[in-house]
C-alpha cells in the first residue's frame, strides 16, 4: 500500500473507532442530559444539546487532524511495503459509509427545501418596515440556511392582527438571528456512530428543537405576558390555517414542536431556568485535558504506537 492510502486508511479508521465511541457515551447521556436541560433557561438549554450532539464528531476530529496524523507522518518512514490489516480496512470502510450515508441524507434535505421554495413561489414586498417575502400557502415560516428569509402568506394577513403579526414576524427572526436552519443541516451533515443507525440522537435532536422553539417564543414576547397572549393567539390562528401542511426538514415554521405545550407555556408563564454553566465548564475541562496531552513529551509516539497495532 503506498504511504497516503495508508494515512487515509488509518485517518478513517481511527475516526470511525473515537466517534463510535464517543457518540454511543453520548447517546447513553442524552436523557440525564435532556433532564438537565430543563432546567435551564430555553437559549441555554438549546445551546447545551447543540454541544451534547455535536461533540463526539468534534472529539474525532480533533484526535484524527491533532493526534492521528502528526504522529503517523512524524514517526512512519516513507516505505510502501507495508500492509493494511483487516480491521482498519473494515473500520475505514465503515468511516466512509456513514459519511456518504449523511451527505445523502443532506443532500435530499437541501433538494426538499428548494422544491418547497419553487413550488411557494414567494416574492419579497416591504411589510412593516422591513423586507418579507409573500409566498403561497406557506402560512409563516423561516426558509434558506446560509441566507434564511420569512415568509408569510395571504391568509395569515387576512387572519392576524397588526399585534399578532408582529410578535410572530418577532419569533421567526429570532430563528433566522440564531441560524437555526443552519443548525438543522448540520445535523443532518453530521454522521451517525453506525451505518443506518439514526436512533441514538433522535430523542436529543427532538429536544433541541423543542428548546429552539421555546427561545425563539422567549425573543418575540421578552418577558411582556401580552405579547405572550398575542403570540399564543396567533399560534392558535396560524395552525388552523397550516394545519395540513408538511414543511421541509429545512423550513422552520411558525407552529413547529408540540403546539399545546408552547400555548400552555405562553399562557402560564414558569419561573425563568437557570443559565447554562455546564457548557462553559465541559469546554475548559475538555481544553485543559487537551493541553496536557498534547504537551507531553511521549504523546505522539503512544498514538503512534496505538496507530501500528490498529493498522496490522
Amino acid at each position: 500500500m503506498s504511504y497516503a492510502f495508508k494515512l487515509s486508511c488509518l485517518s478513517l479508521a481511527a475516526f470511525f473507532l473515537v466517534h463510535l465511541a464517543a457518540g454511543m457515551a453520548a447517546g447513553w447521556a442524552t436523557p440525564r442530559a435532556i433532564r438537565m436541560a430543563g432546567r435551564m433557561q430555553a437559549r441555554a438549554a438549546a445551546r447545551f444539546l447543540l454541544t451534547v450532539r455535536f461533540a463526539p464528531l468534534a472529539l474525532a476530529g480533533f484526535v484524527v487532524a491533532v493526534l492521528c496524523v502528526p504522529s503517523y507522518v512524524w514517526f512512519e518512514p516513507d516505505v510502501d511495503a507495508e500492509e493494511v490489516g483487516w480491521l482498519c480496512l473494515i473500520a475505514a470502510s465503515l468511516s466512509l459509509a456513514i459519511w456518504a450515508l449523511s451527505f445523502a441524507r443532506t443532500a435530499r434535505a437541501v433538494l426538499k427545501s428548494r422544491r418547497w421554495l419553487r413550488q411557494a413561489e414567494a416574492r419579497e414586498v416591504r411589510l412593516a418596515g422591513e423586507n418579507v417575502w409573500i409566498a403561497k400557502g406557506s402560512a409563516v415560516a423561516v426558509a434558506g440556511f446560509l441566507r434564511p428569509r420569512v415568509l408569510l402568506s395571504s391568509p395569515v394577513l387576512r387572519v392576524l392582527s397588526p399585534e399578532q403579526l408582529d410578535v410572530a414576524l418577532r419569533h421567526e427572526r429570532s430563528h433566522s438571528a440564531s441560524r437555526d436552519n443552519l443548525k438543522r443541516l448540520l445535523f443532518l451533515l453530521t454522521p451517525d456512530p453506525l451505518p443506518f443507525f439514526r436512533g441514538t440522537f433522535l430523542g436529543l435532536e427532538c429536544a433541541w428543537k423543542k428548546f429552539a422553539e421555546w427561545a425563539a417564543d422567549d425573543c418575540a414576547t421578552g418577558g411582556d405576558q401580552e405579547r405572550a397572549l398575542l403570540l399564543a393567539d396567533a399560534l392558535v390562528q396560524v395552525a388552523r390555517i397550516d394545519s395540513v401542511l408538511r414543511t421541509p426538514v429545512l423550513v422552520t415554521s411558525l407552529v413547529d414542536g408540540d403546539l399545546t405545550a408552547r400555548v400552555e407555556r405562553l399562557l402560564r408563564p414558569a419561573p425563568e431556568g437557570a443559565p447554562d454553566r455546564w457548557t462553559p465548564a465541559a469546554c475548559s475541562v475538555g481544553a485543559l485535558a487537551v493541553a496536557v496531552v498534547i504537551l507531553q513529551p511521549g504523546a505522539l509516539a503512544a498514538v503512534y504506537a496505538m496507530l501500528e497495532r490498529l493498522i496490522r
